[in-house]
């Protein structure tokens, strides 16, 4: 009898001491973090707001834990393919996600199956900013308004194409076909690259660009914007009109973000907060969001899952009233 309270109490003192073991291995991981290359995964091709965004910040973290950044653009199936790759990366912030209305909100609607949870797989760590986009038409095309593409697209039924890259890009058009009747088609691409080649090589009428990577081509000969997607007019483009002005009603943003696989040390987790904390009140960086068509995220650490939620029901909406059925 004597021998086995003896095994119960090694049996219970084990287990006990293994987790201590373990929360000991988490706090010193924590403590000597980073100790290599933090690398943020991008789940949509170069050039677009996300990436361009992630590499403005993987800049500021660099200086910050004086440890290299390397941003990995993981593109497919409207991002899915780069947010699953993190969910089931390793735990121990080396691999960070660029979050998006996209991945978090919209592909939920889209897809009948999407194999993450956007609050239960990621440790969301905070919001950078967000912005809208605006409608881009052929300069060819005698299109100077929101009107004028609802009225050439009704005289030429089948004959007006948009491309689309990402869920903003899609969505955007899907509303003003929704608000508008005009009758236009959508052609999917894997990149903002490829859809721009197409726009300028004739092969699609309208394109909906989010600003920041719409800033190289505004004042571009062959094309000209047509109206922006937010609800108000965007300052640098002061001249460019909301198209909700001439369609009362009409708006869609998006936001970009950063989140780690869910389990990541709470250490290593504020750590990387304080960081985006940090970066939204340095002067630089702020400037540097401005120049990239960004306005600063106001939404705090304790709203976030709240917001997500609300960012669901949101594109679940726009989707329904797209009359889009999930793949």
């Amino acid at each position: 009898m004597r021998k086995l309270v003896q095994w119960w109490k090694w049996a219970m003192v084990v287990p006990m001491g293994l987790c201590v073991g373990l929360a000991h291995i988490g706090q010193a991981q924590a403590q000597g973090y980073p100790s290599k290359p933090i690398k943020i995964v991008v789940p949509f091709g170069p050039g677009g707001s996300g990436d361009i965004t992630a590499r403005a910040f993987g800049q500021y973290l660099e200086a910050q834990l004086k440890q290299g950044v390397v941003i990995e653009n993981k593109a497919g199936a409207n991002g899915i393919l780069g947010t699953e790759a993190v969910k089931n990366a390793p735990a121990d912030g080396y691999t960070l996600l660029l979050t998006t209305n996209t991945t978090l909100a919209a592909n939920l609607s889209l897809y009948k199956k999407v194999p993450y949870d956007p609050l239960k797989d990621f440790e969301h760590l905070g919001q950078f900013g967000t912005a809208a986009s605006v409608a881009m038409v052929s300069k060819d095309s005698g299109i100077r308004t929101a009107a004028d593409l609802t009225a050439y697209a009704k005289a030429n039924p089948g004959k007006v194409f948009f491309g689309h890259y990402n869920s903003a890009s899609q969505m955007t058009a899907e509303m003003f076909k929704v608000k508008t009747g005009a009758p236009m088609t959508g052609i999917p691409y894997k990149s903002i690259g490829s859809a721009l080649q197409d726009f300028y090589g004739g092969q699609l009428q309208v394109l909906f660009l989010e600003y920041l990577p719409a800033m190289a081509h505004i004042d571009n000969p062959k094309a000209t914007a047509i109206g922006v997607t937010g609800a108000t007019r965007f300052k640098p483009w002061s001249n460019i009109p909301a198209i909700g002005e001439t369609y009362p009603g009409y708006e869609l943003g998006f936001f970009l973000g950063l989140a780690a696989p869910a389990g990541t040390p709470p250490d290593v987790v504020r750590r990387l907060e304080g960081a985006i904390s940090s970066a939204l009140k340095d002067e630089g960086f702020l400037a540097r969001l401005a120049q990239l068509g960004l306005e600063p995220s106001k939404v705090s650490k304790a709203d976030y899952p709240r917001f997500i939620q609300s960012e669901m029901t949101r594109w679940a909406q726009v989707i329904k009233d797209a009359g889009i059925k999930p793949e």
